[in-house]
């Protein structure tokens, strides 16, 4: 219980590593009627989640659904925040009225594990067979060899691209790779005087369309680890007491994104909101995740379509996260099979979750989903995609609120345009002192 007060201190703190991703800080519960005909009363739970987006109406439709469909479970769902969701779970366990389902990152994982705050054993009576799961979902519910949760689904970054302005800048196809990507951007970046990077008099002072663009907060450093992960390394694991970065290869990445911005000048410096600017038609490529897929879709005045994420370095990789049920842990009998009920039926219903974006991680639902333009691109990085480890402190560690070690090395790099390597060292440093904390 003393981790629990501990951790409700520090969460209570922190934004989630997700903020950006979905819509603005709001509270919504909603709970609808079982369906007539029972003879008994329904089993009563609550299911709390921390989407605010478009992504909260998606999944408040499918509570919606489930209550109408059947009369044994009634489920009242609740959605805040991530961060503020948790703050609250933690809360509701402590004073003993535990939600009795409960949504997370696979990176998240960790420091519930570690407060022992949730039920192994009610997942692993469910019976689940990883082949009905993608396995990267799959792995992401599973710490010591323990399976803590469901899949859900998947979320990664994709490059959107502007089809129309591809046409008129005379580009065939979008990048793959390091050199097309740079070769791309270039030509689709002009100033004000109708000049593209490329040519000769070009006014990087005075520059009225870019050719790419991508969040330069926390989500830069997430592709820096996609980048890291594209040179064949990844020093972050579930039990790492301590963090020794290759300064090379760690430069390299950071080194990558400094350049986009401050040596071929296609991405401005400190872009708040890329996709705005991709829908407004003043960016002609953006790096982003499915979650924007539906936006952008009802915006977009122009044609555009998504590719996978370009191959800078050696290998294909691409940063990515998995979000997964759990269930807390409750002397309940009835709640827990009550909990287990609902979490098996949204996993065979996520075809309707793939509306707001998101990637199934139930393999049946992934491929009867509805297909929203876009998603293709999303599917194929599936192989090769790279998730955050569930180590028990990965919250503090990668944070995405001030001054988190990887805002920081952002910062640094995207605001600064510091050294490489003084931005890995003192990443090295920033994570050391959490990790030690």
């Amino acid at each position: 219980m003393k981790k629990i007060i501990a951790v409700l201190a520090s969460v209570a703190m922190l934004s989630s590593v997700f903020s950006g991703c979905s819509g603005g800080n709001q509270q919504t519960s909603t709970s609808s009627g079982a369906a007539s005909g029972g003879t008994s009363a329904p089993v009563s739970i609550n299911y709390y989640g921390g989407w605010t987006g478009g992504d909260l109406d998606k999944m408040s439709a499918l509570v919606k659904k489930f209550n109408e469909g059947q009369s044994e479970v009634q489920v009242t769902f609740t959605s805040l925040q991530w961060s503020q969701m948790f703050t609250k779970f933690l809360a509701d366990y402590q004073a003993g009225s535990t939600p009795d389902v409960v949504a997370m990152h696979s990176f998240e994982l960790g420091q519930f594990v570690d407060m022992g705050v949730l039920s192994s054993d009610a997942i692993k009576s469910l019976n689940l067979s990883s082949s009905d799961y993608i396995k990267t979902a799959w792995d992401g519910t599973i710490l010591n060899d323990v399976q803590y949760g469901v899949p859900l689904d998947v979320n990664m970054h994709a490059l959107y691209y502007n089809k129309d302005l591809f046409k008129a800048a005379g580009i065939a196809s979008a990048p793959t790779n390091k050199e097309e990507l740079i070769a791309a951007a270039q030509k689709l970046t002009i100033d004000a005087n109708g000049k593209n990077a490329t040519e000769s008099g070009f006014d990087a002072a005075n520059i009225k369309q870019y050719g790419f663009g991508f969040l330069q907060n926390h989500h830069a450093f997430y592709q820096a680890f996609a980048l890291m992960n594209q040179q064949g390394y990844n020093p972050f694991t579930d039990d790492m007491t301590t963090l020794s970065l290759d300064s090379e290869k760690t430069s390299a990445a950071f080194q990558f994104l400094e350049d986009l911005v401050y040596k071929y000048k296609v991405t401005p410096a400190g872009e708040k909101s890329p996709i705005d600017d991709f829908k407004a038609g003043s960016v002609a490529m953006v790096i982003d995740g499915n979650w924007q897929l539906s936006g952008v879709d009802s915006a977009a005045k122009f044609d555009w379509d998504t590719a996978a994420y370009p191959q800078i370095f050696s290998e294909k990789a691409v940063w990515g996260a998995s979000e997964l049920l759990a269930i807390p842990n409750n002397k309940d009998a009835d709640k827990v099979k009550a909990a287990q009920t609902f979490i098996k039926w949204l996993s065979d219903n996520s075809a309707e979750w793939a509306l707001s974006g998101q990637i199934p991680a139930n393999v049946k639902a992934q491929q009867a989903a509805t297909k929203i333009k876009g998603i293709e691109a999303y599917n194929s990085e599936l192989d090769y995609v790279k998730f955050l480890p569930a180590h028990k402190k990965s919250v503090k560690v990668f944070s995405s609120a001030a001054p988190s070690p990887i805002l920081t090395a952002a910062q640094n790099a995207m605001l600064n345009d510091k050294d490489p390597a003084e931005i890995t060292k003192q990443l090295e440093s920033d994570i050391n002192k959490v990790l030690a904390g």
